[in-house]
């Protein structure tokens, strides 16, 4: 489940709007406790392009792209 943090809300039923708008360089934790960076948003509230800064699951994943769909996303780190 997506929680709010700061003065980003990402629990709110506006959350698509949010995830619209979070800027590149953004620090967000995914709900698998890694902690990645924004790369890129294609602005559709649903898709995050990511490089992931701390995996305690798999370290080998640390500095590698992905991309994540929003309820990957629990929080702004």
């Amino acid at each position: 489940m997506v929680q709010s943090s700061g003065s980003y809300d990402l629990a709110s039923t506006n959350a698509a709007y949010t995830f619209r708008d979070l800027p590149v360089g953004l620090k967000v934790k995914l709900t698998n406790g890694a902690i990645a960076e924004i790369t890129g948003n294609p602005g559709d509230g649903a898709w995050l392009l990511i490089r992931y800064v701390e995996h305690p699951k798999d370290p080998s994943q640390v500095g590698k792209d992905d991309m994540v769909f929003f309820v990957d996303v629990e929080a702004v780190a």
